[in-house]
Formats: C-alpha cells, structure tokens, sequence
C-alpha cells in the first residue's frame, strides 16, 4: 500500500494503473475501447463507478467520480477529485495514476479543440487567493507531475502546464495567472489529485484534451457543450493508444 514516497520511484515497474476521471462521457470511450467490466463501488458511501480489466499483464483501472445524488450530475472539482484519489490509492494500490479529461485551452499556446496535454512541470491552482505570509505555495499548488515524454509521444500530445480550479469560466485575475505561468490547460481536478498522488508517494500525470478555449470571445459552456462528444471520443482514443504503450511490455515510472 503507497503511504510514504517511494525513495527511487522512477525504478517502480508500472503493473497496474489507474485512470481517473470526473464525467461518465469522458470515460465511456477508454472503458468501452478496453472493454472494461464494472466492479462493485470501492467507497459504498459515495459510489463512485469502477471499471477493471487486464490489457496484457497491465491491470487496469478506470474510477469515474459518479453523479451527485442531489441534483444528478457528475461530479466536478477538486473536492470530489481529492476524495477519488484517496480512495484509489488506500483501495486499488495502483503504482501510476492518470488523470485523464477534457479542459479548456488557449490560442495564444497553440491550442484548438481537439488539442492534447501531457502534464509538464507542477500542476497550479489558478482560483485560490491567500494573500498571507508562507500562505502563497499552498494557495498556488505547484504540486509535481511525474515526467511522461514518451508516453506523450505514443498518444501525439503535447507537453503543457495544467492550471485546476472550481469554475468553468475564469476571472480577469485568473487571465493574468494563466499568461503569466503560460498554462496550456484548465481543467477542474488535476492538481488536487497530484497532490493526493504527491503526499502518498504515488506517480501522477494529466491527460487534458481541449473542447473550449480559455481566450475566445465565445462563452466557454457553448463551446465545451457543443464539443464535448467529439472530444471526448478522441480521449479515448488516444487514452486506449497510451494504454497499450504501458502495457506493450513491462515499464518503468523513469520510463514515461
């Protein structure tokens, strides 16, 4: 069971992964691809949907957070997504945890819809404020990601910061933070799980694929909606590819 960090986790050899997602529409595609079978609920309290199979001698498991029993929708941010990643390390023991998902990008780093992010250097909190002395790391995150060039490059994405907040849409101050840190991705949960994943010595990377862009007049709910299907069938398209890359013969974490 991952509780302290690994003091040479590059040398772990990667024989099971697990894939965390926060909506069923991003993770239909890999489960299905796979074809994946649904295991009773690790946490029967909050129920979040786990999917498992073998690809190879790669075990694999898929955790979608699961809808919220008040309203009905999947459920979105960095709470749920600190609680999955929890859940998964103390439950399933996986020696890397991807955080695979769509988010939204920005034209003035290249990025269209469609675009795909590997996680390079730490992953930022974008909406968190706390103007106190000793306050400013814990409010910014800078939580690390495992380096994953090769795997970037058997799925054809990009390297790119990740930048995790509670809102869809973004404040002025938080344009001014994603230009000055040059992030590439926005999404909802992937520095609360590298930070899960950093504390319990786990490997982390984030898989971000593109519907809406960040710095487009256009208002991003209309876009992310509008995109999300297409977007989220080459997710799992590229996810399955990433996959069987781990899986082609036994990897290390230093291997990535």
């Amino acid at each position: 069971m991952h509780t302290a960090p690994d003091p040479d986790p590059a040398e772990t050899t990667i024989e099971r992964v697990a894939v965390l997602y926060a909506l069923a529409s991003e993770a239909e595609p890999l489960i299905e691809r796979l074809m994946l079978a649904e295991q009773p609920a690790v946490d029967p309290a909050l129920r979040p949907r786990h999917f498992a199979g073998t690809v190879g001698t790669l075990h694999v498991d898929v955790l979608v957070n699961g809808p919220d029993p008040r309203c009905g929708t999947d459920r979105v941010g960095t709470d749920a997504a600190t609680l999955a990643a929890y859940m998964t390390i103390r439950k399933l023991a996986p020696d890397l945890v991807l955080n695979a998902g769509t988010c939204g990008g920005f034209a003035a780093r290249g990025g269209t819809v469609g675009s795909l992010y590997v996680s390079e250097g730490p992953l930022l909190y974008h909406d968190r404020r706390i103007p106190i002395e000793r306050f400013a790391l814990q409010a910014a995150g800078r939580w690390p990601a495992t380096p994953a060039p090769r795997l970037a490059a058997a799925i054809g994405a990009r390297p790119g910061v990740v930048s995790t907040g509670n809102s869809l849409d973004a404040t002025d101050d938080e344009l001014a933070f994603f230009e000055r840190e040059r992030v590439s991705a926005k999404d909802m949960e992937a520095c609360a799980i590298a930070q899960v994943c950093a504390q319990c010595g786990v490997p982390f990377v984030a898989v971000k694929a593109v519907t809406d862009l960040v710095d487009h007049p256009e208002p991003v709910q209309d876009a992310f909606l509008r995109n999300l299907r297409t977007v989220c069938a080459l997710l799992g398209e590229r996810m399955e590819a990433g996959v069987r890359w781990l899986a082609a013969h036994p990897r290390r974490v230093g291997e990535l």
